[in-house]
């Protein structure tokens, strides 16, 4: 349920009033019975105690943990939480995606998002800007791309993912003169990829790669002109046709996504042993229980989890 005190509970009401989604399957709600109203009669309600609202985040999340490792569900959707306060009573939380990983013992992970057909993932996440140039190496931005080709075939079911990967600097460092990372490091990070058989092209700048053509290859039959492999689940940018997108930093990829695609917009974990997905908006304090919020990312986050679980 995420934050108790946060727009959490009213948009998995809103959402779960949806017909057509209970019919993908069944449905168990962690968190506080009083704030979540009269719901369907088919979803289960899991009461889990506590005393503040970071508490109570951090309970609802562990036991949702549990009935995972127990096998009683099959995917997780997690409601907005406020990380300061979880932090006051977990020093190390630093969010949903980190602290899913640890519990699971996973060290290869991503936060990817997920809109329409557009997938992309992120190279350095929650991290302040100041310190995303030293955390992109050639290690890192390789292991996104890996992390992303193996999702897209294995969750996605896309044969022969085409990864575009974008630069750090402006016009992708213009060949040194706007700096040095996307030629020292991001660059034989794509060429380590493709040498071990992952279709990635770039660096891509990133100015111009989210200036969307007309029409998404998803509604054009001819698919992918680049390698001849129709592709109904990809888009079509400035800069080609693509299954999936690698962002330097966490504005990079967000600040076009959220601008296109707010109300739709999924965060997805790759690498999890299991599916979790939660929608892309936060605890939104200021109009919670006022009725007024959207339950659309909520309601595409679940819809999602149905599908890939």
């Amino acid at each position: 349920m995420g934050d108790p005190r946060g727009i959490g509970p009213e948009v998995i009401h809103k959402a779960l009033k949806h017909k057509s989604l209970l019919r993908e399957g069944r449905f168990i709600v962690i968190g506080d019975k009083k704030f979540l109203g009269r719901l369907h009669p088919s979803v289960g309600v899991v009461d889990v105690p506590y005393k503040t609202a970071g508490e109570g985040s951090l309970g609802f999340l562990d036991k949702a943990i549990y009935l995972i490792k127990d096998g009683s569900a099959d995917a997780l959707v997690t409601a907005p939480l406020s990380k300061e306060e979880v932090s006051r009573c977990s020093k190390n939380f630093v969010g949903h995606t980190e602290y899913l990983a640890r519990a699971f013992g996973v060290t290869d992970f991503d936060m990817m998002f997920i809109a329409h057909h557009v997938r992309l993932s992120i190279v350095t996440r929650h991290v302040p800007l100041k310190e995303v140039p030293k955390l992109i190496t050639t290690k890192a931005v390789f292991n996104s791309i890996s992390l992303m080709a193996r999702t897209l075939k294995d969750r996605f079911k896309i044969r022969d993912p085409k990864i575009a990967v974008l630069g750090l600097n402006p016009h992708a460092g213009e060949g040194g003169l706007l700096g040095h990372e996307d030629a020292k490091f991001i660059l034989p990070a794509i060429r380590q990829a493709r040498a071990q058989g992952i279709n990635a092209k770039g660096p891509l700048p990133a100015d111009t790669f989210f200036a969307f053509h007309g029409s998404h290859c998803h509604s054009r039959g001819s698919g992918n002109p680049y390698d001849g492999i129709k592709r109904p689940n990809c888009f079509e940018s400035e800069r080609g046709f693509y299954d999936g997108v690698i962002a330097m930093y966490h504005d990079q990829g967000l600040a076009p996504l959220k601008g296109l695609y707010m109300k739709e917009l999924v965060n997805f974990t790759a690498g999890l042993p299991f599916v979790r997905t939660s929608p892309a908006h936060g605890t939104a304090f200021d109009i919670a229980g006022k009725n007024k919020a959207d339950p659309s990312s909520m309601l595409a986050a679940l819809n999602l989890a149905c599908q890939l679980a």
